[in-house]
């Protein structure tokens, strides 16, 4: 995935939900957060810059009533992040995340929403690279029992001749498509 966007993707999830420092611990985390081996997670990287954990800091301390967290902000404002390993700051974040109680599953459907869009926005016409595309994206997510995605062989009996067919795709585009809508409608609500 690309990390490099003119938009990023935690100012998408910025745009369309309520975030919370538990949003922020899972973008730190990044994929890794699914790692069957939680001692490799920083094998991943983060889907959020120490520049938006930053910026993010900045409006909470300005919006925060509550002194504890305030304290954990000025001390995470205060360290220069770049200095820090990814582990020195997850335990900030951590501590953070604790006080407002963020489901961590939740905020992880929401950065798996945006990223999807992202996805699906780049997405090659060319019928075997996109079809590649999303099933690597799924992969990365562990393939999760509510996704759109078909993969060819995967719990079907769908032939490459049929699989790999640009009919295939756009359907399943347009799966991924309603899938999203549905998805943000549900995460809305929550």
């Amino acid at each position: 995935m690309d990390h490099n966007r003119s938009v990023s993707a935690f100012a998408k999830i910025k745009a369309a939900f309520d975030v919370n420092w538990t949003s922020v611990l899972v973008g730190w985390e990044g994929l890794g957060r699914l790692s069957p081996r939680p001692g490799r997670w920083t094998e991943f990287p983060p889907l959020i810059s120490t520049g938006e954990i930053t910026s993010y800091a900045e409006k909470r301390l300005e919006a925060s009533a509550d002194r504890r967290e305030q304290r954990m902000i000025i001390e995470l404002m205060t360290v220069d992040l770049g200095r820090l390993t990814r582990e020195e700051i997850r335990d900030m974040l951590e501590s953070l995340s604790g006080l407002d109680g963020g489901d961590p599953a939740m905020e992880l459907r929401k950065w798996r929403l945006v990223l999807l869009e992202q996805v699906l926005e780049d997405i090659s016409n060319d019928t075997v690279y996109g079809l590649i595309a999303l099933s690597e994206f799924w992969q990365e997510f562990g393939r999760p029992p509510d996704s759109p995605h078909e993969a060819q062989g995967v719990g079907n009996h769908i032939t490459p001749s049929e699989y790999y067919r640009q009919e295939n795709l756009d359907r399943l585009l347009a799966r991924h498509r309603e899938w999203i809508e549905t998805e943000k409608k549900t995460l809305k609500r929550i």
